[in-house]
C-alpha cells in the first residue's frame, strides 16, 4: 500500500509540472502585465505595441541533435554545378540589375509604400522581435522576483529502508515520509513558514523481543525569523523594488526603440526613393546623350562636324550607360539590405512604391525644443530614475553595516503518541516551542564597508551620467535643427540650380552647331548633378524631420507601425516668420 501511494504521488507531481498549459498561462500573465505597465508608464491613451510574441519556431536545423560529428557539405570543385545564361539581351546587364528586373516584373511581387514597409517591419523584423523579447524577459524577471514574495508551497516525499544488521536478529522497516511546507516572506524582512510532516512506517521484519509495529504519526511546525536591524525595513525589499522599476525601464526602452526603429526603416525607404530618382535622372542623361550622338553623327556625315566629335559624344554615352548600370546595381544591393531589415528573404520579390507623408514645418526654436526633449525623452527619464536607484542602494549598503539582531520562534505540535495511526490528530499537550533573540556583534564589516564605498561611487556616476545625457540630448536636438534647416536650404538652392541648368541646356541646344558637343555634355552633367543634389536634399529633409521628432521626444508610433504627428506640432506662419530655407538663401 505504501509503495502504491508513493507512485501515485509521484505521478501526480509529474503531471502538474508538464504540459503546454502552464506555458500558455505564463504567456498570458506576461502579456497582461506588459499592457498594464505600458499603460502606467506611457499613459492610457498611448499608442504602443501590446501584441503578444508570435509562436517560436521549433524546427531543428541540421541532422541529429546529439551527433558529436555533424555532417559537413563540401563537394569537390569538379562536382559543382555551373550555370550559364544564353539570353543575349541580358549579357550586358550586371546580375544585380537582372534581379531588380525580376522583382519589378514578377506578378506576385510584394509592393510596399512607406506605411506598408513600416507595418511589415513591425510584423517580421528579426531585430524588432529581439527587442520585444527583451521586454518579455524583463517581465519574466519581475514575475520571478514577485513570486519569491508570495506564498510558496513545497511538497517533499522521501522513501527509505531502515534496519539494524545484527547477525541472526535484526529489525527492517520501510519508511515513507511526506513533508508539506508553505513559506511567506514578510514585507519588511524575515520569513514565516508552516509545515506538516507525516511519517508512515511499515515494519518488514521485527527482531525477537522487539515492540516495533507498523505506525503512522504527524507533526505541525510553525517557524518565524524576523530581522530587527540588519536586513530589516526597506532594505529587505530592494530586489523587489528594483525588479518593479526595471520593468518600467524596459517598457520605456522598448517604446524608445520602436520610435528609433521606425525612423531607421523610413530612412532606408527614403534612400531607396533617392536611388530610384538617381536612376531616372541617369536614364534621361542617357537619352539626351544618345540624341547628341545621333545628331553629331548626322552632322559629321554631312561634313559639318569632325569625326572626333562623334567619338567624344559616343564615349560620353557609353560612360552614361555604365553609370546607369552602376546605379542599378547599387539600388539592387540596397533593396536586398532593405529586405533583411524588414525581415524578408532576399529572394522574395519586392517593389518599393514611392509615397510620402506631408508634414507641416515645425517652429525650430532651439530653447523650446531642448526643453521639450528634457521633458519627454523616455531614456532621460530612465537615467534620472537610475539616480534614485543609486541613492537607494547607498541606504541598503548602509543597512548592511548594522549588527545582526534577529527574532526567532517556532512551535511544534505532534500527533497523539498513544495512537498507532494518529492521522493529523495533534496533541496540544505534547507541543514544544522555542523563542529567542540572536545578536551578531559586527566585528567584521570590511566587505560591507567596501560595498558601501562602491555604492557611493556608483551614485556619483549616476549623477554624472544624467548630466552628461542632458548635454548629449541638447546636442542631438540642436544638431537635428541645424540638419533640418540645412537640408531645407539645400533643397531650395538645388531647385534654383535645376532651373538654371535647364535654361543653360536649352540655350546650348539652340546653339549646338556653333558651340559643339562639349558645352552640351557639360550642361547635361551640371543638370544631372543639380537633380541628384535636389533628390539628396529632399531625402535629408524627410529624414531630418523624423530625427528631430525623435530627438525632442515627440515621435509617436501606432501599434501597426505608422508614425504619427504630434498633436501640438506648431506649423510656421509664413506671415510671421519667413521660411528657414528662404532665409539662408537670401543670406547667401
Amino acid at each position: 500500500m505504501a509503495v502504491r501511494f508513493l507512485l501515485l504521488l509521484l505521478a501526480s507531481s509529474a503531471i502538474g509540472c508538464a504540459g503546454p498549459d502552464r506555458l500558455s498561462l505564463i504567456d498570458q500573465q506576461v502579456d497582461s502585465l506588459i499592457r498594464d505597465r505600458q499603460a502606467q508608464a506611457l499613459g492610457q491613451g498611448s499608442q504602443n505595441d501590446t501584441s503578444p510574441l508570435p509562436p517560436d519556431r521549433t524546427t531543428a536545423i541540421g541532422q541529429d541533435l546529439y551527433d558529436p560529428i555533424p555532417t559537413t557539405v563540401n563537394p569537390a570543385a569538379k562536382h559543382l554545378a555551373v550555370e550559364n545564361t544564353s539570353a543575349p539581351d541580358q549579357q550586358h546587364l550586371p546580375k544585380a540589375d537582372r534581379n531588380q528586373q525580376v522583382d519589378a516584373q514578377t506578378t506576385d511581387a510584394l509592393s510596399l509604400d512607406i506605411e506598408g514597409a513600416l507595418a511589415y517591419a513591425i510584423a517580421h523584423s528579426r531585430e524588432y522581435r529581439r527587442e520585444k523579447e527583451n521586454l518579455f524577459l524583463a517581465t519574466l524577471a519581475f514575475l520571478r522576483e514577485e513570486h519569491l514574495w508570495g506564498p510558496r508551497f513545497f511538497d517533499t516525499v522521501t522513501s527509505q529502508f531502515a534496519g539494524t544488521p545484527e547477525s541472526g536478529d535484526h529489525d527492517q522497516a520501510f519508511e515513507l515520509i511526506n513533508e508539506l511546507r508553505v513559506t511567506q516572506r514578510l514585507p519588511y524582512g524575515g520569513e514565516v513558514s508552516a509545515s506538516a510532516l507525516v511519517t508512515l512506517v511499515d515494519q518488514l521484519r521485527a527482531a525477537s523481543g522487539s515492540t516495533a509495529t507498523d505506525q503512522q504519526d504527524a507533526e505541525l511546525v510553525l517557524e518565524a525569523a524576523i530581522p530587527l536591524l540588519r536586513g530589516a525595513g526597506w532594505a529587505a525589499r530592494e530586489d523587489l523594488i528594483q525588479a518593479k522599476r526595471g520593468l518600467v525601464y524596459a517598457v520605456r526602452a522598448f517604446e524608445r526603440y520602436r520610435r528609433e526603429f521606425l525612423v531607421d526603416i523610413s530612412t532606408s525607404y527614403y534612400e531607396l526613393l533617392r536611388s530610384q530618382a538617381e536612376i531616372e535622372n541617369l536614364k534621361h542623361q542617357v537619352d539626351n546623350l544618345d540624341w547628341l550622338s545621333r545628331r553629331i553623327t548626322a552632322l559629321a556625315e554631312a561634313g559639318r562636324e569632325p569625326y572626333f566629335e562623334v567619338q567624344r559624344s559616343e564615349a560620353q554615352a557609353v560612360f552614361a550607360r555604365n553609370n546607369l548600370l552602376n546605379a542599378r546595381e547599387r539600388y539592387a544591393n540596397a533593396l536586398d539590405r532593405f529586405k533583411i531589415q524588414l525581415g524578408m528573404r532576399t529572394t522574395d520579390p519586392l517593389v518599393v512604391v514611392p509615397a510620402d507623408v506631408n508634414v507641416a514645418d515645425p517652429v525650430l526654436d532651439p530653447v523650446r525644443s531642448v526643453q521639450s526633449a528634457y521633458r519627454l525623452r523616455l531614456d532621460l527619464q530612465t537615467t534620472g530614475d537610475r539616480v534614485n536607484d543609486a541613492r537607494r542602494r547607498v541606504r541598503v549598503a548602509s543597512n548592511q553595516l548594522l549588527p545582526d539582531l534577529d527574532l526567532f520562534a517556532d512551535v511544534t505540535l505532534p500527533s497523539d503518541p498513544d495512537k498507532k495511526y494518529a492521522g493529523l490528530d495533534v496533541d496540544a499537550g505534547s507541543a514544544a516551542y522555542t523563542a529567542g533573540v540572536t545578536f551578531g556583534v559586527p566585528l567584521d564589516r570590511r566587505i560591507e564597508s567596501l560595498d558601501h564605498r562602491e555604492s557611493l561611487i556608483e551614485m556619483e556616476r549616476a549623477h554624472r551620467d544624467y548630466a552628461q545625457q542632458r548635454d548629449a540630448i541638447a546636442l542631438q536636438v540642436r544638431s537635428a535643427i541645424r540638419s533640418l534647416e540645412q537640408a531645407k536650404a539645400t533643397l531650395g538652392l538645388q531647385n534654383r540650380n535645376i532651373d538654371l541648368a535647364q535654361k543653360r541646356l536649352r540655350g546650348v541646344v539652340l546653339r549646338l552647331r556653333a558651340l559643339g558637343p562639349r558645352d552640351f555634355i557639360e550642361a547635361q552633367e551640371d543638370l544631372l548633378d543639380a537633380m541628384n543634389s535636389r533628390d539628396e536634399a529632399l531625402r535629408d529633409v524627410r529624414v531630418s524631420l523624423l530625427q528631430y521628432l525623435v530627438a525632442t521626444g515627440q515621435m509617436r508610433v501606432t501599434p501597426q507601425g505608422q508614425w504619427q504627428l504630434p498633436a501640438k506640432l506648431e506649423p510656421i506662419d509664413p506671415a510671421a516668420a519667413p521660411d528657414n530655407a528662404q532665409r539662408m538663401m537670401e543670406a547667401s
